[in-house]
């Protein structure tokens, strides 16, 4: 039997698909729900219930690990499979734990991967960087480094026999009991083995999440060295490198700290020269929209442009360009600037040298259909490298970022449900003389109705144009922002 153990604390918003999706289950042998109730105070319990699901209340203490504990305890299966009651959990998730295990008999755990079902700017970075730490890890010491803590299972005799969670300070459902169960066995990493979640605990400002990496880094150094070199017997040795070892601790994440600063902020100059904004004294800013052609929106807001004598900035994506070459040449042919914004607006093409290649073929596409050469590119999602800005100085491209935009979930948080009016509140609330305004009018290579719809845009518009006008802004294209050439002579 399999027992599936989920903490819950307030969760009848999220419960209820994921419990859907662990009753509808292919494996064919038995598996229980248990739902730790952690001293909910809404419906959770009777959610749980209805569905099934064995309830247990534990709220002497509100700890996702106690709760966690308590759910392993009344566990009834030889395999505890740990999973989070925001998650959903494909068909074949239970199957796939039973197999890997039934198929390696020394393993103790085995553990998966996740994605969030939420789009935001860390996510691609976070996700890549989990699978490369755990596959490099899984080969070289038989376990994997970065353990999620709602895609995690592992037989419940050596569990036990480690005393569980009781006692470990650092992740315990993840870095913590994965450390103590490798004293027995092997761990095993299956990146095949996957879930949805929410990003709800990573949706934070930039700066806010850098601090948190910066602290996490710092207290897993201070952990691997309380736990693993003070141990040792010979104090005279390991005395003064254990100083040395919280003295430099801070380097290597100062380090990936300030690496990650200049990959995911967009006006980050670490890796090389970015335009943003200028500083001026005089009111003038740049509109700039991304990710077309996509219509009919992009010809809805040549529309509008053309209404108020407006010259904007649209950075094209090539693959979009083929798709609509008759948009492609209106937006030149009516004055607005055309820049790059790579092929396949691929979200890690910083990353890779395959970015430096999709940037070319952008160019490419743009000049075969329109007869202009960008001098402007602009990297999707924002995201630099220093070999991506080597490759956009080679190409004889600048790259141009932003430093005002609207961005949906913000626009909830501050102002409810989006409308025209809160969105073009938000873009005239935080716009500065001599900035670069971002917009959409379409949604990276999608052209799905739903995901590619860009009418709050097309109805907020209008309003952008005439209140930033009537605070005394004139809007201007990117090239007359940065007083830069719109275009290259030649294809390089």
């Amino acid at each position: 039997m399999i027992s599936i153990v989920i903490p819950a604390l307030n969760e009848e918003k999220l419960l209820p698909n994921c419990l859907k999706s662990l009753r509808n289950q292919e494996y064919r042998g038995d598996f229980e729900i248990i739902v730790v109730d952690n001293g909910s105070t809404d419906s959770t319990a009777d959610i749980a219930r209805n569905f099934g699901a064995r309830v247990i209340r534990a709220d002497k203490e509100k700890s996702v690990f106690y709760a966690r504990q308590a759910g392993a305890d009344a566990a009834q299966g030889d395999i505890i499979a740990q999973a989070d009651a925001d998650s959903i959990y494909p068909k074949d998730w239970l199957k796939k734990i039973a197999e890997r295990l039934a198929s390696h008999p020394e393993a103790v755990a085995v553990a998966g991967r996740f994605f969030y079902w939420e789009r935001f700017i860390w996510s691609w970075f976070e996700l890549v960087f989990r699978n490369l730490a755990n596959i490099l890890t899984s080969t070289f010491f038989d376990r994997p480094l970065i353990i999620s803590g709602a895609n995690f299972a592992f037989r419940r005799r050596a569990f036990v026999s480690l005393d569980g969670y009781r006692g470990l300070h650092y992740y315990a459902d993840q870095y913590g009991i994965a450390s103590r169960l490798n004293q027995l066995g092997k761990i095993l990493y299956d990146k095949d083995l996957r879930i949805l979640t929410s990003a709800r605990s990573v949706r934070k400002p930039s700066l806010v999440l850098l601090l948190a990496v910066f602290i996490n880094f710092y207290r897993w150094g201070i952990y691997l060295i309380n736990n693993h070199i003070s141990v040792q017997r010979m104090d005279n040795i390991i005395v003064p490198l254990r100083r040395w070892a919280i003295r430099l601790a801070p380097v290597p994440v100062l380090i990936i700290t300030l690496m990650a600063y200049g990959y995911f902020i967009p006006a980050s100059p670490v890796f090389g020269k970015v335009y943003y904004k200028v500083h001026s004294a005089e009111k003038v800013v740049a509109l700039t929209f991304d990710d077309g052609p996509n219509e009919p929106y992009t010809s809805q807001i040549l529309d509008i442009l053309r209404d108020y004598d407006i010259k904007a900035t649209f950075f094209l994506i090539g693959s979009n360009v083929e798709l609509y070459p008759e948009t492609a040449k209106r937006i030149l042919n009516e004055g607005h600037v055309i820049g790059n914004h790579s092929y396949s607006h691929n979200p890690i093409h910083a990353l890779t040298e395959y970015g430096s290649r999709d940037l070319q073929r952008a160019q490419e596409v743009i000049f075969n259909i329109t007869g202009v050469v960008p001098h402007l590119y602009r990297p999707p999602h924002g995201r630099k490298s220093p070999w991506e800005l080597q490759s956009v100085k080679e190409n004889q491209l600048i790259e141009v970022t932003w430093s005002a935009s609207a961005n949906d979930q913000h626009v909830v948080a501050y102002f409810g449900k989006p409308t025209p009016e809160t969105f073009a509140k938000e873009i005239v609330h935080t716009t500065k003389p001599g900035e670069i305004i971002l917009l959409h009018d379409g949604f990276g290579t999608e052209h799905d109705p739903v995901k590619s719809d860009r009418s709050l845009t097309v109805k907020a518009l209008p309003l952008i144009i005439e209140q930033l006008q009537a605070e005394g802004y004139k809007i201007v294209t990117v090239p007359e922002l940065l007083n830069v050439p719109a275009y290259n002579e030649v294809l390089r």
